[in-house]
């Protein structure tokens, strides 16, 4: 095991060259899972609970209103709540965030400005997790301004002990309308995804106010619009053009809802929706554990990693892990996985050594495994990676991402049809839209 280290270390040296060392600080980091929520926290216990309670409440309100047959994705979300130099260090790539949401085919990952007013914050987080769930628990395709207005309504998600409330003005919005440079309705439900008041930042502020007014009006403010809003949502998605769609669902005409939106946007008075949690919150009683700075360092490695950041930000943060504990199994399997990835060298004996560990968990199987197919594989690295999954895939509900990879080794393994959709079919059913 310090053998396989040792030469993972040096082949990261020789490729490094000359890199700044990772910033040594994370010395006050804890972690703690609820659900398929696993939060990295620098914030004391009390604060980081408070944040995933928001979360997980959020998860389950939207989720519950969106809710279809299909359900949740069982995929796993990263939370990261970092110190505002990691945060500006190592995950934002543009000005202007306090957090972000990025979604993934096996795995999402959430990343906060822990020192920011989380409720400044929160609006952005809670914009794009509407939009996972809109995505996975809906086949049907969204015009733009159902889509962002939705996502905007519930941006200003807000918890008070066991109350949520949805429906308030966002920040932002209303600065938006009352500008009043005003987009008519009709052009607002003929948007696409590639037209300037969608793309141009200095058109999307009042199309994003509008759209959210517009939502407000037909799902809260006028419950005799929800049917007809489904129903022109449908027949849109159907492939009817918009107008014919507008003109078999809804009782009045584009002018006719552009003054009754007007006149909600004027009236100041909107509709909003308490929803009270009777049951104790999970969160509530889910343990937090300190971090070693060794495995703070190895989960921004995998943070940055995932992000797809450049070589000079992920590896100085693998380096400086590998440096303070070179023999824990999970900081060797990822450092494999991304000298794989990044630098194209992957040290087969040593992964060899380390996946004949029966000892190792999950993750470090989906990291070895995912090494070894790098490159597409070969016969070899196949047979490797499917004996170090196969187990895993077997097992109740296992990772997508394991079952991803799993198949991938297969088909160099050239294993059965039978057996593939023995293992594939359930996890489709679980698996991101």
């Amino acid at each position: 095991m310090i053998r396989f280290a040792t030469l993972l270390v040096l082949v990261l040296v020789l490729m490094l060259v000359a890199v700044a060392p990772a910033r040594a600080a994370r010395s006050d980091w804890r972690e703690m899972t609820v659900g398929h929520f696993h939060l990295y926290s620098t914030l004391r216990d009390a604060s980081t609970r408070n944040i995933a309670r928001q979360l997980q409440v959020f998860e389950q309100t939207v989720g519950k209103l969106l809710q279809s047959d299909d359900g949740l994705p069982d995929v796993p979300t990263l939370i990261y709540i970092l110190d505002e130099k990691d945060f500006q260090k190592y995950a934002v790539d543009r000005p202007g965030l306090g957090g972000f949401f990025d979604e993934g085919v096996a795995s999402n990952f959430l990343v906060i400005n822990g020192e920011m007013d989380f409720d400044a914050v929160k609006i952005t987080v809670f914009h794009e997790y509407t939009h996972f769930i809109q995505r996975n628990t809906r086949t049907m395709r969204l015009p733009p301004w159902y889509a962002e207005g939705y996502a905007e309504l519930f941006s200003s998600f807000r918890m008070f002990k066991d109350v949520a409330t949805i429906g308030e003005l966002p920040r932002g919005v209303g600065v938006s309308l009352e500008k009043f440079d005003w987009i008519p309705m009709e052009r607002l439900l003929a948007v696409k995804q590639s037209d300037p008041e969608y793309r141009a930042e200095k058109l999307m502020p009042q199309f994003y106010s509008e759209a959210w007014a517009l939502v407000h009006l037909l799902l809260f403010d006028d419950k005799t619009l929800v049917v007809p809003t489904y129903e022109y949502l449908s027949n849109v998605d159907l492939g009817f053009p918009e107008p014919e769609a507008f003109k078999q669902s809804f009782p009045f005409d584009k002018a006719g809802l552009d003054e009754a939106v007007k006149k909600l946007v004027r009236g100041e008075l909107i509709r909003i929706k308490k929803i009270t949690f009777r049951d104790p919150v999970e969160v509530d009683q889910a343990p937090i554990s300190k971090m070693t700075v060794a495995q703070a360092d190895t989960a921004m490695a995998r943070l940055t990693f995932m992000l797809g950041r450049p070589p000079a930000v992920v590896d100085p943060l693998m380096l400086a892990a590998l440096k303070e504990s070179s023999s824990e199994s999970p900081i060797v399997a990822l450092s494999a996985r991304i000298a794989a990835h990044v630098h194209d060298k992957a040290e087969l004996n040593s992964v060899r050594t380390l996946a004949a560990d029966e000892t190792i968990g999950v993750q470090e199987r989906i990291d070895l495994a995912d090494a070894l197919l790098a490159d597409g594989g070969t016969a070899e690295t196949g047979k490797m990676a499917f004996a170090l999954l196969d187990g895993t895939v077997h097992a109740a509900n296992p990772p997508i991402e394991a079952v991803m990879l799993w198949a991938r080794a297969a088909g160099l393994e050239d294993v059965p049809a039978a057996k593939l959709i023995e293992v594939l079919e359930p996890a489709s059913q679980r698996a991101p839209h």
